[in-house]
Formats: C-alpha cells, structure tokens, sequence
C-alpha cells in the first residue's frame, strides 16, 4: 500500500529537507527512524497474528527499510520456505486473506476394482476474509504511525545537528 506525498504538504516538505541535507545527515535520519520503526511494524504485526501459521509467515518476515524518499514497512518477502513446504514468499496470500474452500472430487478404483468418487476439501485449513486477518489491518493502523514517526525523526535530527548534538 503507498501513501500519496503529493497530497500531504508535512510529508512533501521532508522529503525536500532530506534531499537537501548533508549526507552524514541523511544516514542518521534513515538509521534512526529504522531503529524506532522496525519494532514498532513488528510489535503491531504479532499483536495481530493468532496462529503459529501467520507468526511464521507473516511476522518472522517482517522488515522496515527506510530511504531518503519512503519508509517501507514488507512481509513475507524473505526467509526461505518453512519445514512442510510452505514458501513465504509465493504462499502468503492463502495466509493472510484465506483461499477458497475447494473441494476436488475424483474418482478412484477400489481394491476391489469398482470405481467410486472421492471428495477432498484442499484449502479448508485458510479462513477466507477480504480484509486480512494481520497484514491489511496492521497496514491501515501503522502508515499514519510510520509518516508521523518519520516526519519527527527528520525534524529532531535536523535540530540535534543544528545545535551540534548527536544520539
């Protein structure tokens, strides 16, 4: 999900006093609202996350990577595939927003030799929601945290090195 700058003067004007800053300056704004940030993403992801399925995929693939022009909060982007198989990676959609609840219906030969249909149902273990059930609803709470939370890093950062002080 991204966040429109053009329609926000706040945002809009860090994004100019972070380009024109010094570079040692703009390292030190990136770091520290990384440090604040990818906790904070994380924290609010696990607050969410109900099964060991969405901790695993979800949660434990959390990053934030911060650059002079966004904050950019990612899951289930890394890691490799789980024991069972699962790859976070391509898999993470059944997840989060749940997967139909197929049912494939073959037949099969007994050892008897007759023939008889077979119904499984494949996909009942995802629970379906449009929404999400940790990503969406983690996402709608932290992008205003996340461009506040950049936005007032930028500006003590800015002040600290005006007044010759380092954290």
């Amino acid at each position: 999900m991204r966040l429109d700058v053009l329609k926000s003067r706040e945002l809009l004007a860090t994004i100019y006093a972070i380009r024109s800053l010094d570079k040692t300056i703009q390292k030190m704004i990136r770091q520290e609202t990384k440090s604040i940030a990818a906790p904070e993403w994380t924290k609010a992801l696990t607050k969410r996350a109900n099964t060991a399925l969405e901790q695993q995929v979800i949660v434990n693939t959390a990053v934030v990577s911060v650059s002079n022009q966004n904050v950019r909060a990612q899951s289930a982007n890394k890691g490799r595939p789980l024991s069972g198989g699962l790859n976070p990676k391509t898999d993470y959609p059944a997840v989060e927003w749940g997967a139909d609840d197929d049912t494939q219906v073959y037949e099969r030969r007994s050892r008897k030799g007759g023939m008889h249909s077979v119904k499984r149902h494949t996909a009942r273990q995802f629970k379906r929601r449009s929404s999400g059930y940790v990503w969406g609803p983690t996402v709608q709470e932290m992008i205003p945290r996340l461009a506040r939370l950049w936005v007032q890093t930028t500006v003590r950062t800015i002040a600290n090195a005006i007044d010759g002080k380092q954290e």
